[in-house]
């Protein structure tokens, strides 16, 4: 019997995928950043966290709801990576995987901007987040812990930026500390602007009552349409990722063929 000298066999492509990390740092960060941005940027939780200021312990109060809402976020994409690393058929559909994620997300993320965009929308959230506001000061510490996450979770727009910064850490995942450490920027980002009201509150010593009075009206009646725009921008970000997905997919099945 002829002896022959063994040979690792190679690993499939979805494994080699799966440990060998095609994202250059520049890119998942500024991908990171825009998907974070994205859930940051919610007038209305914006403008919760700035009445939580006009009340009573203004700090401890405005912290718990802030630390529903990083739970919240830190939550979801884990479970985002937690789930889709069980589904052998996630992982085997690849690019295709990421080029659907990419085109759903963008309609979806195209019709909600629309939609921000009309009078309606403006009517609506109006109504409800003056109904929210008036119920805030009786909260205690869990409900506001509640309110916090539940508002992180709430709005279909983050739902689709925890779908795409978890199929992205799926992808090029190297190994649990590179998964924490993005999904630790990832959730920064996402707290970063609700965390503006409260940084200026202690830089003035508590000298902006009236500004943050004005801000919250304002952000209350009038910045629909800046979530509309942004929602456009990102809808097409992604739906530019997914032409370009397509066309890198097209190449390799002709260099196959």
């Amino acid at each position: 019997m002829e002896l022959g000298l063994w040979k690792p066999t190679a690993p499939p492509k979805a494994l080699a995928k799966r440990h060998n990390p095609a994202m250059l740092p520049f890119h998942w960060l500024t991908q990171t950043i825009a998907l974070g941005l994205g859930i940051s940027f919610s007038p209305l939780n914006i403008a919760l966290v700035a009445l939580l200021l006009l009340g009573p312990n203004p700090l401890r109060r405005c912290s718990t709801y802030l630390g529903g809402w990083i739970i919240a976020n830190g939550g979801a994409l884990a479970t985002v990576v937690l789930v889709g690393s069980r589904f052998s058929w996630a992982m085997q559909l690849g690019s295709r995987g990421q080029v659907l994620m990419d085109l759903i997300g963008a309609g979806a993320l195209v019709a909600l901007g629309l939609f921000q965009l009309t009078p309606a929308a403006a009517i609506g959230e109006e109504s409800w987040a003056m109904q929210l506001m008036g119920q805030l000061p009786e909260l205690d510490w869990f409900p506001l812990l509640g309110l916090g996450a539940g508002c992180a979770l709430i709005s279909p727009e983050n739902l689709v930026f925890y779908a795409k910064e978890g199929g992205m850490l799926l992808t090029n995942h190297t190994s649990l500390r590179g998964d924490l450490e993005v999904g630790a920027v990832f959730v920064a980002v996402t707290t970063s602007l609700l965390l503006l009201p409260p940084l200026a509150w202690l830089l003035s010593g508590g000298r902006l009552r009236q500004p943050l009075s004005r801000l919250n009206d304002w952000l209350v009646h009038r910045a629909e349409w800046l979530v509309g725009v942004f929602a456009l921008v990102l809808g097409v970000y992604l739906g530019w990722q997914g032409i370009e997905g397509l066309h890198q997919m097209t190449l390799g099945a002709a260099a196959l063929t």
